[in-house]
């Protein structure tokens, strides 16, 4: 006989504190209930097929689904958001859930909304057959932990407070590619990784970061911008210069971990300045106490 599951509502862009308080209660409930836990999401956000336009995203859908599974859900189920979704009544929504996908119970946070119009609330879910648990919100410097909230803290540069909101740093990711060598001619040669485009950037600037590759981890310091004292051109750039590490990594996937800011992005007059203020920069990140 097939097992019922729990299932945990929502996009979860993030997998942040309020999302793992959801699936928390799901795998607690399934737990008790003997039964399977799931994490219902979809493949894009919702807002890109109805508005045209998503928001940056704050993972990647691959990290996404890793991040929900590594939060307790055995099993992570990504719903296309077409048209046909967008027609699908509260109800049919609901069905699908309890007859295509084995739901019994599900939990959503109070502001989770389905079916056409987003008309259907977690009242609904319960009406429509489905044990329902809603999960207050986790709230921080009175105001609710929200994705909208980590993406305001990464472009301005908070990335600490995005920390406490996410339960862990912001990072990109990425594969290692072939830059402009700039670093290498003063001295301290960078790798580049190259970020999915629909992702959220960081206020351009330097920051202390943690760079892991092949599962090792390495203090570094970290531009995100155009290099304004080489170039004009307006491409920005991710540039992680890795302490106390030399070799040759270009093709392989890193992660860049945004710990503290420490300055704004600018110009150097030339490149002995520009060195001059990466070695202060190197100074700053190896004082940080993670």
């Amino acid at each position: 006989m097939e097992h019922k599951r729990v299932i945990a509502l929502g996009f979860f862009d993030g997998v942040h504190r309020g999302h793992r308080a959801i699936l928390q209660k799901a795998v607690d409930l399934a737990r008790e209930k003997g039964m399977q836990t799931a994490a219902v999401t979809f493949e894009s956000h919702p807002r890109a097929f109805v508005r045209g336009r998503a928001p940056d995203m704050i993972n990647t859908f691959e990290r996404r689904c890793a991040l929900l599974q590594e939060a307790g859900a055995q099993l992570v189920i990504a719903l296309p958001f077409d048209r046909k979704m967008a027609e699908t009544s509260p109800e049919a929504f609901a069905e699908m859930l309890r007859d295509q996908y084995r739901g019994a119970v599900v939990v959503c946070g109070d502001n989770f909304r389905f079916g056409r119009n987003a008309a259907g609330t977690p009242a609904d879910l319960e009406r429509f057959g489905l044990e329902t648990h809603v999960v207050p919100p986790v709230v921080f410097s009175g105001r609710v932990v929200s994705s909208t909230f980590i993406r305001e803290s990464v472009r301005d540069g908070r990335v600490g407070r995005a920390k406490q909101l996410l339960g862990r740093p912001f990072f990109l990711e990425g594969p290692i590619v072939g830059g402009f060598q700039v670093g290498r001619t003063i001295g301290y040669p960078t790798i580049n990784i190259r970020v999915e485009n629909g992702i959220l950037m960081p206020h351009r600037g330097v920051y202390v970061s943690r760079v892991t590759v092949d599962g090792q981890s390495f203090r570094a310091v970290t531009n995100v911008g155009t290099r304004p004292t080489f170039t004009d051109a307006d491409i920005v750039s991710v540039e992680s210069h890795l302490l106390d590490f030399s070799g040759d990594i270009y093709g392989h996937e890193a992660q860049v971990e945004f710990l503290k800011f420490l300055r704004p992005e600018r110009s150097f007059r030339d490149g002995d300045a520009l060195r001059e203020q990466i070695a202060k920069d190197i100074r700053q990140a190896l004082e940080y106490r993670v």
